[in-house]
C-alpha cells in the first residue's frame, strides 16, 4: 500500500461559526492599548515549518518567528510565543489566549468570517515529496488514480482541502505532526508527503537519495498572513504599517530568502 503525506485552511467548528458575530471580549479596551500599556506582545503559534517550528534545541525558530521578533523589537514590546494547536488555535485567539497568531496561515475567505487577516507577506504553491523506493515512477496522475494509495495531510489546513479535491479516490489521512510525518516519508512508513513551498523541494535536495518531487504546483497556491481578532483593527493597522515599512526597506525578503530559498533549515527540524 502507497502513503502520501500532505501539509500547509482550518476546519471551522459549527460552533464557531455559529458565533462569528460573537467574538468573545473580556474588556472594553482593545488589544492594541493593553500590549501599549504591558509593553507584551502574546502570539500564539502552531507548528509549520519552515514559517513555524522548534529547532533541535526546542528554541523557536522560522520565518515568521523571524519576522514576529524584528516586530517586537521595532515597537518596544516584549514578545511572548504561546503554544498553539492548529486545532484549536482560531478559537484560542478568539478566546483571548493571545493578541495576534502566527503558524503559516493561509488566507481564505472563510477564515476571515473568524478573524482579520493582515497583508500577505507572501505566496506559495502546493508541492508533493514522494519516497523513492515506495513509489517508484508514479507520477501524480497515477496517484489520482487512487488504486492502493493512502494521502496524509496536515489536519485542517488549505492544503488537506486541496488534496481532498484532487486525489478524493485515495484515503486521505489527517496528520498532527509535521516533523514526525517528515521522519515518516523518509523511512517509507508514508510514501509520500503534500506540503506547501518550499517544504517538498526542500525535502528533496536535503534526502535526494530517499525522496524525489511531484509536478503538482497547478494545484493552486496560497497566501500567507497573521491573524488577530474582527474587533482588534487598531492591531490590525499597526502590523500591516510594519510589514508595509519592511518590505519597502529590504529585510522581508531578505528573511523570506533565507528560509524559503534554501534547504538548510530541514536540519534544524532534526
Amino acid at each position: 500500500m502507497l502513503l502520501i503525506v500532505v501539509a500547509g485552511l482550518f476546519q471551522i467548528p459549527n460552533a464557531a461559526l455559529a458565533s462569528t458575530t460573537n467574538d468573545s471580549t473580556s474588556s472594553s479596551e482593545g488589544s492594541l492599548a493593553v500590549i501599549q500599556k504591558n509593553g507584551v506582545l502574546k502570539v500564539g503559534v502552531a507548528v509549520n515549518a519552515p514559517w513555524v517550528f522548534r529547532d533541535s534545541n526546542g528554541q523557536w525558530s522560522g520565518l515568521e518567528i523571524d519576522l514576529l521578533r524584528q516586530l517586537a523589537q521595532d515597537m518596544g514590546w516584549k514578545l511572548d510565543l504561546v503554544p498553539a494547536s492548529w486545532q484549536n488555535s482560531i478559537e484560542d485567539l478568539r478566546a483571548h489566549h493571545f493578541d495576534m497568531l502566527a503558524s503559516g496561515l493561509s488566507i481564505t475567505p472563510q477564515r476571515a468570517l473568524l478573524l482579520k487577516f493582515s497583508r500577505p507577506y507572501g505566496d506559495y504553491a502546493l508541492g508533493m515529496v514522494v519516497n523513492r523506493q515506495t513509489i517508484g515512477m508514479d507520477d501524480a496522475t497515477k496517484l489520482q488514480s487512487g488504486s492502493s494509495h493512502t494521502i496524509g495531510v496536515l489536519s485542517g489546513t488549505v492544503t488537506a482541502a486541496t488534496t481532498k479535491e484532487y486525489f478524493g479516490q485515495s484515503k486521505v489521512v489527517e496528520i498532527h505532526d509535521e516533523i514526525q510525518a517528515i521522519k515518516d516519508v523518509r523511512a517509507g512508513k508514508l510514501d509520500g508527503f503534500m506540503a506547501e513551498e518550499p517544504v517538498p523541494t526542500a525535502l528533496a535536495k536535503t534526502y535526494p537519495d530517499q525522496l524525489r518531487t511531484l509536478e503538482v504546483q497547478t494545484y493552486g497556491r496560497t497566501a500567507h498572513g497573521f491573524a488577530v481578532r474582527r474587533n482588534d483593527g487598531d492591531l490590525l493597522d499597526v502590523i500591516n504599517a510594519w510589514l508595509t515599512y519592511q518590505q519597502a526597506s529590504g529585510w522581508l525578503r531578505s528573511r523570506e530568502d533565507f528560509w524559503i530559498h534554501h534547504p538548510d533549515w530541514v536540519q534544524l527540524t532534526q
